[in-house]
């Protein structure tokens, strides 16, 4: 992607992630079809929608925790082929999950990490103090 760098010139930057075409199909029903999304470095996102809508389907393709049926997921300029939940944690990955199975004595961050990492690594990467 081309960008002006609001000094005038214009650069190329490349997209955090990228999924494109993302299909997927349960027992013949497709609840994903040609769905693409696009995140640059430094954005948020939250995915809103129905129930049913495919948002949890597409963040567990992101994950690893389900197989698409088709297109491609780009990462840090890297395409992942046969995603797996340890890869995609490696490549640095996660998601919040909708289910509320959370630590109501946690702040958010220490959450999100909580799984994989652990409270004092939360406290380290953000220079918080307990």
């Amino acid at each position: 992607m081309i960008k002006d760098d609001h000094f005038g010139r214009m650069e190329l930057f490349m997209s955090l992630l990228e999924m494109n075409g993302i299909c997927k199909s349960f027992n013949g029903i497709q609840v994903l079809k040609e769905v693409s999304l696009r995140v640059e470095a430094g954005e948020v996102h939250a995915l809103l929608g129905e129930n049913g809508a495919g948002k949890s389907t597409l963040m567990n393709i992101l994950t690893g925790v389900h197989d698409k049926d088709a297109g491609t997921v780009v990462f840090d300029g890297k395409e992942m082929k046969n995603i797996s939940v340890k890869s995609s944690e490696n490549a640095g990955i996660a998601f919040v999950h909708q289910e509320l199975n959370l630590f109501n004595d946690l702040k958010v961050y220490e959450n999100i990490f909580k799984t994989k990492t652990g409270k004092k690594f939360c406290r380290e990467i953000f220079d918080i103090s307990p």
